[in-house]
Protein backbone atom coordinates (compact mmCIF):
# COMPACT_ATOMS: atom_id res chain seq x y z
CA UNK A 1 0.00 0.00 0.00
CA UNK A 2 2.96 2.57 0.58
CA UNK A 3 4.36 1.43 -2.81
CA UNK A 4 1.52 2.43 -4.51
CA UNK A 5 0.76 5.68 -2.61
CA UNK A 6 4.49 6.45 -3.70
CA UNK A 7 3.94 5.84 -7.17
CA UNK A 8 0.94 7.90 -7.51
CA UNK A 9 2.67 10.78 -6.29
CA UNK A 10 5.78 10.86 -8.00
CA UNK A 11 4.32 11.66 -11.93
CA UNK A 12 1.85 14.08 -10.21
CA UNK A 13 5.00 16.46 -8.45
CA UNK A 14 6.23 15.63 -12.05
CA UNK A 15 3.45 17.77 -13.87
CA UNK A 16 3.18 20.40 -11.22
CA UNK A 17 7.27 20.85 -11.31
CA UNK A 18 6.71 21.39 -15.37
CA UNK A 19 3.65 24.10 -15.16
CA UNK A 20 5.77 25.74 -12.50
CA UNK A 21 8.62 26.10 -15.25
CA UNK A 22 6.06 26.66 -18.08
CA UNK A 23 5.14 29.61 -15.55
CA UNK A 24 8.43 31.23 -14.98
CA UNK A 25 9.36 31.09 -18.72
CA UNK A 26 6.12 33.18 -19.61
CA UNK A 27 6.50 35.75 -16.64
CA UNK A 28 10.36 36.30 -17.78
CA UNK A 29 9.41 36.63 -21.06
CA UNK A 30 6.29 39.41 -20.24
CA UNK A 31 8.77 40.86 -17.62
CA UNK A 32 11.90 40.70 -20.66
CA UNK A 33 9.41 42.56 -22.84
CA UNK A 34 9.62 40.13 -25.38
CA UNK A 35 6.14 39.06 -25.32
CA UNK A 36 4.68 39.67 -29.01
CA UNK A 37 1.92 42.34 -29.28
CA UNK A 38 -0.47 41.92 -32.06
CA UNK A 39 -1.38 45.53 -31.79
CA UNK A 40 1.09 47.74 -30.96
CA UNK A 41 0.44 51.79 -29.93
CA UNK A 42 2.44 54.54 -29.29
CA UNK A 43 1.65 55.99 -26.06
CA UNK A 44 -0.24 58.96 -25.59
CA UNK A 45 1.72 62.31 -25.42
CA UNK A 46 0.91 65.65 -24.84
CA UNK A 47 1.60 66.81 -28.36
CA UNK A 48 -0.77 64.56 -30.01
CA UNK A 49 -3.67 65.60 -27.36
CA UNK A 50 -6.41 67.63 -29.74
CA UNK A 51 -6.37 71.12 -27.65
CA UNK A 52 -8.87 74.15 -28.12
CA UNK A 53 -7.82 77.26 -30.47
CA UNK A 54 -7.93 80.24 -28.49
CA UNK A 55 -10.19 81.81 -31.78
CA UNK A 56 -12.33 79.53 -31.38
CA UNK A 57 -13.71 80.92 -28.07
CA UNK A 58 -16.00 83.65 -27.91
CA UNK A 59 -13.95 87.08 -27.14
CA UNK A 60 -15.37 90.70 -26.58
CA UNK A 61 -13.75 91.41 -29.59
CA UNK A 62 -15.25 89.34 -31.85
CA UNK A 63 -19.02 90.26 -30.65
CA UNK A 64 -20.76 92.04 -34.01
CA UNK A 65 -20.62 95.59 -34.06
CA UNK A 66 -22.81 97.87 -35.57
CA UNK A 67 -21.56 101.15 -37.40
CA UNK A 68 -22.52 104.32 -35.57
CA UNK A 69 -25.15 106.40 -37.85
CA UNK A 70 -23.27 108.46 -40.30
CA UNK A 71 -23.84 112.61 -39.70
CA UNK A 72 -25.30 113.88 -42.72
CA UNK A 73 -25.95 117.72 -43.22
CA UNK A 74 -29.34 119.00 -43.26
CA UNK A 75 -29.22 121.56 -46.14
CA UNK A 76 -27.28 118.80 -48.23
CA UNK A 77 -27.50 115.34 -47.27
CA UNK A 78 -23.72 115.07 -47.38
CA UNK A 79 -21.82 113.32 -44.80
CA UNK A 80 -19.67 115.74 -42.40
CA UNK A 81 -17.10 114.63 -40.05
CA UNK A 82 -18.29 116.86 -37.28
CA UNK A 83 -21.51 115.96 -35.93
CA UNK A 84 -21.68 118.83 -33.65
CA UNK A 85 -21.90 121.22 -36.74
CA UNK A 86 -25.24 119.89 -37.27
CA UNK A 87 -26.58 121.80 -33.24
CA UNK A 88 -25.00 125.31 -34.28
CA UNK A 89 -27.01 127.97 -36.16
CA UNK A 90 -26.47 128.31 -40.18
CA UNK A 91 -25.12 131.97 -41.06
CA UNK A 92 -26.62 133.58 -44.73
CA UNK A 93 -24.11 135.35 -46.30
CA UNK A 94 -24.34 137.94 -48.66
CA UNK A 95 -21.40 137.05 -51.27
CA UNK A 96 -20.05 139.87 -54.19
CA UNK A 97 -20.69 138.40 -57.32
CA UNK A 98 -19.80 141.81 -59.40
CA UNK A 99 -16.95 140.87 -61.87
CA UNK A 100 -14.80 143.93 -59.77
CA UNK A 101 -14.77 140.93 -56.48
CA UNK A 102 -14.33 137.71 -58.23
CA UNK A 103 -13.41 135.62 -57.36
CA UNK A 104 -15.26 134.90 -54.19
CA UNK A 105 -13.28 133.12 -50.97
CA UNK A 106 -15.02 130.03 -49.14
CA UNK A 107 -17.96 129.99 -51.66
CA UNK A 108 -17.44 126.26 -52.74
CA UNK A 109 -17.42 125.95 -48.06
CA UNK A 110 -21.15 126.53 -48.41
CA UNK A 111 -23.88 124.04 -47.57
CA UNK A 112 -26.38 125.84 -49.92
CA UNK A 113 -26.06 128.70 -52.28
CA UNK A 114 -29.33 131.42 -52.95
CA UNK A 115 -28.92 133.53 -55.85
CA UNK A 116 -31.24 136.45 -56.10
CA UNK A 117 -31.30 139.51 -58.40
CA UNK A 118 -30.66 143.12 -56.78
CA UNK A 119 -30.22 146.48 -58.42
CA UNK A 120 -29.97 146.37 -61.88
CA UNK A 121 -31.10 142.77 -61.54
CA UNK A 122 -27.47 142.06 -61.58
CA UNK A 123 -27.22 139.17 -59.02
CA UNK A 124 -25.90 138.30 -55.69
CA UNK A 125 -25.26 134.89 -53.76
CA UNK A 126 -26.45 134.17 -50.06
CA UNK A 127 -24.21 131.44 -49.47
CA UNK A 128 -25.40 129.42 -46.25
CA UNK A 129 -23.04 128.17 -43.91
CA UNK A 130 -23.67 124.95 -41.28
CA UNK A 131 -21.61 122.14 -41.95
CA UNK A 132 -18.21 122.11 -43.73
CA UNK A 133 -15.21 124.52 -42.35
CA UNK A 134 -14.64 127.82 -44.13
CA UNK A 135 -10.48 128.81 -44.48
CA UNK A 136 -9.78 132.12 -43.60
CA UNK A 137 -11.89 135.26 -44.04
CA UNK A 138 -15.29 134.84 -46.05
CA UNK A 139 -16.06 136.78 -48.95
CA UNK A 140 -16.43 139.74 -50.60
CA UNK A 141 -19.46 140.48 -48.19
CA UNK A 142 -22.38 142.90 -49.51
CA UNK A 143 -25.37 144.57 -47.53
CA UNK A 144 -28.94 142.80 -46.67
CA UNK A 145 -31.36 142.80 -49.46
CA UNK A 146 -35.22 142.11 -48.75
CA UNK A 147 -35.31 138.53 -49.86
CA UNK A 148 -33.19 138.01 -46.55
CA UNK A 149 -36.29 138.21 -44.63
CA UNK A 150 -38.09 135.18 -46.65
CA UNK A 151 -34.27 133.14 -45.93
CA UNK A 152 -34.83 133.49 -41.97
CA UNK A 153 -38.76 132.44 -42.07
CA UNK A 154 -38.02 129.53 -44.67
CA UNK A 155 -35.18 127.86 -43.47
CA UNK A 156 -34.53 129.17 -40.38
CA UNK A 157 -31.14 131.19 -40.99
CA UNK A 158 -28.93 133.49 -39.25
CA UNK A 159 -28.91 136.50 -41.81
CA UNK A 160 -24.95 137.75 -41.17
CA UNK A 161 -24.23 141.07 -43.74
CA UNK A 162 -22.97 144.61 -43.33
CA UNK A 163 -25.56 147.04 -43.92
CA UNK A 164 -28.66 147.67 -45.37
CA UNK A 165 -30.84 150.08 -46.95
CA UNK A 166 -33.76 152.19 -44.33
CA UNK A 167 -36.59 150.39 -46.47
CA UNK A 168 -34.22 146.99 -45.73
CA UNK A 169 -33.93 147.42 -42.14
CA UNK A 170 -37.50 148.51 -41.94
CA UNK A 171 -38.50 145.52 -43.24
CA UNK A 172 -36.08 143.19 -41.19
CA UNK A 173 -37.66 144.89 -37.94
CA UNK A 174 -41.21 145.08 -38.78
CA UNK A 175 -41.08 141.02 -38.97
CA UNK A 176 -38.73 140.63 -35.99
CA UNK A 177 -36.18 139.29 -38.01
CA UNK A 178 -32.45 138.42 -36.15
CA UNK A 179 -29.49 139.33 -37.85
CA UNK A 180 -26.21 140.57 -37.23
CA UNK A 181 -25.32 143.70 -39.11
CA UNK A 182 -21.19 144.67 -39.37
CA UNK A 183 -22.01 148.50 -39.92
CA UNK A 184 -23.18 147.90 -36.69
CA UNK A 185 -23.10 147.35 -32.62
CA UNK A 186 -19.31 146.79 -33.28
CA UNK A 187 -19.25 143.02 -34.16
CA UNK A 188 -15.98 142.10 -34.09
CA UNK A 189 -15.82 139.64 -37.06
CA UNK A 190 -15.71 142.05 -39.82
CA UNK A 191 -12.26 143.52 -41.82
CA UNK A 192 -11.54 145.37 -44.70
CA UNK A 193 -9.25 142.67 -46.98
CA UNK A 194 -7.53 142.37 -50.36
CA UNK A 195 -6.40 144.57 -53.32
CA UNK A 196 -10.03 145.45 -54.59
CA UNK A 197 -11.78 149.28 -53.48
CA UNK A 198 -14.65 149.74 -51.03
CA UNK A 199 -17.37 148.09 -51.36
CA UNK A 200 -15.70 144.70 -52.74
CA UNK A 201 -13.31 144.29 -49.62
CA UNK A 202 -15.34 143.98 -46.82
CA UNK A 203 -14.48 140.22 -45.88
CA UNK A 204 -16.22 138.00 -42.18
CA UNK A 205 -14.55 135.53 -40.24
CA UNK A 206 -16.98 132.81 -39.89
CA UNK A 207 -14.97 130.56 -37.70
CA UNK A 208 -15.16 133.38 -35.19
CA UNK A 209 -18.44 133.56 -35.33
CA UNK A 210 -19.22 130.24 -34.81
CA UNK A 211 -16.27 129.71 -31.58
CA UNK A 212 -18.46 132.73 -30.25
CA UNK A 213 -21.76 130.74 -30.09
CA UNK A 214 -22.44 130.30 -26.51
CA UNK A 215 -19.87 132.76 -25.51
CA UNK A 216 -21.44 136.44 -27.02
CA UNK A 217 -24.42 137.14 -24.76
CA UNK A 218 -25.84 139.45 -27.67
CA UNK A 219 -24.86 136.83 -30.27
CA UNK A 220 -26.59 134.21 -28.44
CA UNK A 221 -29.83 136.23 -28.28
CA UNK A 222 -30.04 136.22 -31.68
CA UNK A 223 -29.52 132.71 -32.15
CA UNK A 224 -32.09 131.97 -30.02
CA UNK A 225 -34.61 133.73 -31.83
CA UNK A 226 -33.81 131.84 -35.49
CA UNK A 227 -35.38 128.53 -35.03
CA UNK A 228 -34.43 125.15 -36.01
CA UNK A 229 -32.81 125.07 -39.28
CA UNK A 230 -35.33 123.98 -41.95
CA UNK A 231 -34.18 122.14 -44.98
CA UNK A 232 -36.12 122.86 -48.18
CA UNK A 233 -35.75 119.20 -49.20
CA UNK A 234 -35.09 115.69 -48.03
CA UNK A 235 -32.29 113.67 -49.34
CA UNK A 236 -32.06 110.10 -49.99
CA UNK A 237 -28.39 108.55 -51.80
CA UNK A 238 -31.17 105.26 -53.62
CA UNK A 239 -33.81 108.14 -54.35
CA UNK A 240 -34.63 107.66 -58.24
CA UNK A 241 -35.15 110.94 -60.11
CA UNK A 242 -38.21 111.35 -63.03
CA UNK A 243 -36.78 110.47 -66.12
CA UNK A 244 -36.97 114.14 -67.27
CA UNK A 245 -34.89 115.60 -70.42
CA UNK A 246 -31.27 115.97 -71.50
CA UNK A 247 -29.61 119.18 -71.17
CA UNK A 248 -25.90 119.95 -71.34
CA UNK A 249 -25.96 123.56 -70.17
CA UNK A 250 -28.24 125.85 -69.25
CA UNK A 251 -27.80 129.92 -69.79
CA UNK A 252 -29.42 132.70 -67.99
CA UNK A 253 -30.04 136.22 -68.25
CA UNK A 254 -31.29 138.97 -65.77
CA UNK A 255 -31.14 141.78 -68.07
CA UNK A 256 -29.69 142.54 -71.52
CA UNK A 257 -25.68 142.05 -70.28
CA UNK A 258 -26.32 140.01 -67.21
CA UNK A 259 -26.04 136.27 -67.84
CA UNK A 260 -24.64 133.22 -65.90
CA UNK A 261 -25.30 129.46 -66.79
CA UNK A 262 -23.83 126.05 -66.28
CA UNK A 263 -22.60 123.37 -67.85
CA UNK A 264 -22.79 119.42 -67.20
CA UNK A 265 -19.73 118.09 -66.12
CA UNK A 266 -19.91 114.15 -66.02
CA UNK A 267 -16.45 113.22 -65.05
CA UNK A 268 -17.39 115.30 -62.03
CA UNK A 269 -20.77 114.19 -62.01
CA UNK A 270 -21.72 117.75 -60.93
CA UNK A 271 -22.97 121.53 -62.93
CA UNK A 272 -20.19 123.65 -63.68
CA UNK A 273 -20.44 127.53 -63.02
CA UNK A 274 -19.38 130.42 -65.48
CA UNK A 275 -20.25 133.95 -65.42
CA UNK A 276 -20.02 136.06 -68.59
CA UNK A 277 -19.25 132.70 -70.02
CA UNK A 278 -15.85 132.35 -67.98
CA UNK A 279 -15.70 129.33 -65.01
CA UNK A 280 -15.61 130.63 -61.93
CA UNK A 281 -13.61 129.37 -58.87
CA UNK A 282 -13.05 129.46 -55.69
CA UNK A 283 -10.20 132.37 -54.54
CA UNK A 284 -8.76 130.10 -51.48
CA UNK A 285 -8.72 126.61 -52.97
CA UNK A 286 -8.89 127.73 -57.17
CA UNK A 287 -11.35 124.70 -57.59
CA UNK A 288 -14.25 125.15 -59.96
CA UNK A 289 -17.60 126.56 -58.44
CA UNK A 290 -19.84 123.60 -59.02
CA UNK A 291 -23.23 122.31 -57.84
CA UNK A 292 -24.69 118.90 -57.61
CA UNK A 293 -28.69 120.49 -58.25
CA UNK A 294 -29.16 123.36 -59.84
CA UNK A 295 -32.62 124.45 -58.84
CA UNK A 296 -34.60 127.45 -60.94
CA UNK A 297 -37.57 129.24 -59.26
CA UNK A 298 -39.17 131.53 -61.61
CA UNK A 299 -41.27 134.15 -59.12
CA UNK A 300 -42.87 137.44 -59.61
CA UNK A 301 -40.09 141.03 -58.98
CA UNK A 302 -41.38 144.43 -58.29
CA UNK A 303 -39.29 147.17 -58.93
CA UNK A 304 -39.10 149.46 -55.24
CA UNK A 305 -38.29 152.89 -56.18
CA UNK A 306 -38.84 155.24 -52.94
CA UNK A 307 -35.39 153.13 -51.62
CA UNK A 308 -32.69 153.49 -53.96
CA UNK A 309 -29.22 152.25 -53.70
CA UNK A 310 -26.43 154.96 -53.17
CA UNK A 311 -25.80 155.21 -57.06
CA UNK A 312 -29.85 156.05 -57.47
CA UNK A 313 -30.34 152.70 -58.64
CA UNK A 314 -34.01 151.18 -57.75
CA UNK A 315 -34.02 147.90 -55.88
CA UNK A 316 -35.90 144.80 -56.55
CA UNK A 317 -38.40 142.52 -54.25
CA UNK A 318 -38.66 139.36 -54.78
CA UNK A 319 -42.57 137.75 -54.04
CA UNK A 320 -41.53 134.57 -52.58
CA UNK A 321 -44.87 133.88 -50.71
CA UNK A 322 -47.17 132.07 -53.35
CA UNK A 323 -47.45 129.56 -55.95
CA UNK A 324 -45.06 128.56 -59.20
CA UNK A 325 -42.97 126.74 -61.24
CA UNK A 326 -39.66 125.90 -61.52
CA UNK A 327 -36.95 123.58 -62.82
CA UNK A 328 -34.66 121.14 -60.90
CA UNK A 329 -31.33 120.36 -62.95
CA UNK A 330 -29.78 117.46 -61.93
CA UNK A 331 -27.43 114.50 -63.18
CA UNK A 332 -27.92 116.44 -66.62
CA UNK A 333 -31.44 116.44 -66.92
CA UNK A 334 -34.06 118.91 -66.43
CA UNK A 335 -37.22 117.81 -64.34
CA UNK A 336 -40.23 120.41 -64.08
CA UNK A 337 -41.45 121.07 -60.45
CA UNK A 338 -43.84 122.82 -58.72
CA UNK A 339 -43.27 125.30 -55.57
CA UNK A 340 -45.81 126.57 -52.79
CA UNK A 341 -45.61 128.40 -49.76
CA UNK A 342 -48.84 129.59 -48.55
CA UNK A 343 -47.41 132.02 -45.79
CA UNK A 344 -44.69 134.01 -44.50
CA UNK A 345 -44.00 131.66 -41.63
CA UNK A 346 -43.84 128.75 -44.26
CA UNK A 347 -41.11 126.62 -45.95
CA UNK A 348 -41.30 126.33 -49.32
CA UNK A 349 -42.27 122.83 -50.86
CA UNK A 350 -41.77 121.24 -53.88
CA UNK A 351 -43.14 118.97 -56.02
CA UNK A 352 -42.52 117.40 -59.15
CA UNK A 353 -44.61 118.67 -61.76
CA UNK A 354 -45.84 115.56 -63.88
CA UNK A 355 -46.64 113.48 -60.25
CA UNK A 356 -47.38 115.11 -57.76
CA UNK A 357 -44.92 113.71 -55.59
CA UNK A 358 -42.71 115.65 -52.97
CA UNK A 359 -39.08 116.38 -53.91
CA UNK A 360 -36.47 114.45 -52.91
CA UNK A 361 -33.03 114.68 -53.94
CA UNK A 362 -29.95 112.47 -53.70
CA UNK A 363 -26.98 113.93 -51.35
CA UNK A 364 -25.29 116.93 -52.52
CA UNK A 365 -25.03 121.08 -53.28
CA UNK A 366 -28.07 122.84 -54.00
CA UNK A 367 -27.73 125.92 -56.21
CA UNK A 368 -31.34 127.87 -55.69
CA UNK A 369 -31.25 130.26 -58.47
CA UNK A 370 -34.66 132.47 -57.58
CA UNK A 371 -34.85 134.17 -61.03
CA UNK A 372 -37.91 136.49 -62.10
CA UNK A 373 -40.45 136.04 -64.58
CA UNK A 374 -39.68 137.27 -68.02
CA UNK A 375 -36.05 136.37 -67.60
CA UNK A 376 -34.37 134.65 -70.52
CA UNK A 377 -33.24 130.93 -69.74
CA UNK A 378 -31.88 128.76 -72.76
CA UNK A 379 -31.00 124.84 -72.45
CA UNK A 380 -28.41 123.10 -74.92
Amino acid sequence: MRQLRSLGRGPILGVAAVLVIVGLALGAMVIGGQRPDPTPTPAPSLTQQPTPSPTQRPTPTEEPTVAPPVARCPLSGLPTDDASALERTALAVPIDNHPGARPARNLTRADLVVETPVEGDTTRFTAIYLCQPTEGLTGPMRSGRYYMVDLWQDLHVLPFFFGASPGALNRFDNAGMPYVNGITGAWPWFRRFGDYGAPHNLYGDLEAVRTAFGANARLDALVARVGAIRPPFAFDPDVQLPAGRRVAAIEIRTNSYWRFGWSWDAALDAWRRSDGGKPVVDAISSEPVTATHVLVQWVTQEVVYGDPDPGGNPRRLQHLVGTGTGTLYSDGRAIAVLWSRPAAADGTHWTYEESGDPVVLPPGLIWWEIVPTGSGLTES
